[in-house]
């Protein structure tokens, strides 16, 4: 909501703690939720008067149906490639995912091994 968590709000509680007072609180932050309650139902009538939902709705709607032919279409083609697959054809990394000798395996340096090798020409 806003960008406010939960640490921001507790903050804002203490100082309208502070501020209002424990006594008074309850009564503060009732007549806070009505205003926001009647801003609501403001706006949202506004919003029906103005037909902005209409206008949001006309103009989204073409896109909206554009997006579920385009997901149709990805759903059928993921469809008939799992149906086409075999498992030689399936991709098959488990040997650098997963090799034989253990995690450490695959381009590591053998168990014993404190340093790197030496190479030729170095001291």
């Amino acid at each position: 909501m806003f960008g406010i968590g939960l640490p921001e709000l507790f903050l804002v509680g203490l100082v309208a703690l502070v501020v209002v007072g424990p006594k008074n609180l309850p009564q503060t932050l009732r007549a806070v939720g009505r205003a926001v309650r009647e801003f609501q139902r403001a706006s949202r009538e506004l919003r029906r008067e103005a037909g902005f939902d209409e206008v949001v709705d006309e103009v989204t709607r073409p896109l909206r149906e554009g997006l579920s032919g385009i997901e149709e279409d990805v759903r059928s083609t993921v469809e008939d490639a799992k149906r086409t697959m075999t498992l030689e054809e399936e991709p098959n990394d488990l040997a650098m995912e997963y090799p034989e000798g253990g995690p450490d395996d695959f381009g590591a340096l053998p168990e014993g091994a404190a340093v790197y090798p030496e190479t030729e020409g170095s001291p």
